[in-house]
């Protein structure tokens, strides 16, 4: 179950490409497999989002290279994320 706070200043969409890309992080889901589709998102998630949530989420992990779209069998995970900690690092 994903856990996604309506009531947070964090957009949704960002709510839950964090709980996706944690999951990559931890292994959950490895480079080269698919993240669940959007109905499983949907699913996972309770119904508290919308298929646009889902999508602009999934369009945020891809702008940032985590994740890549292949026509007619779903996203892919094809890089590790950045660790959060390294970009605090590189800021200071």
């Amino acid at each position: 179950m994903i856990e996604i706070d309506r009531e947070s200043i964090t957009p949704m969409y960002v709510q839950l490409a964090s709980a996706l890309r944690e999951r990559i992080r931890r292994g959950e889901i490895p480079v080269g497999r698919r993240i669940p589709s959007q109905n499983e998102l949907e699913q996972e998630t309770g119904g508290l989002v919308s298929r646009r949530t889902i999508k602009s989420a999934i369009e945020l992990l891809q702008a940032e290279g985590t994740v890549q779209g292949v026509q007619g069998k779903g996203v892919f995970v094809i890089a590790m994320p950045a660790d959060p900690s390294e970009d605090n690092e590189a800021d200071g």
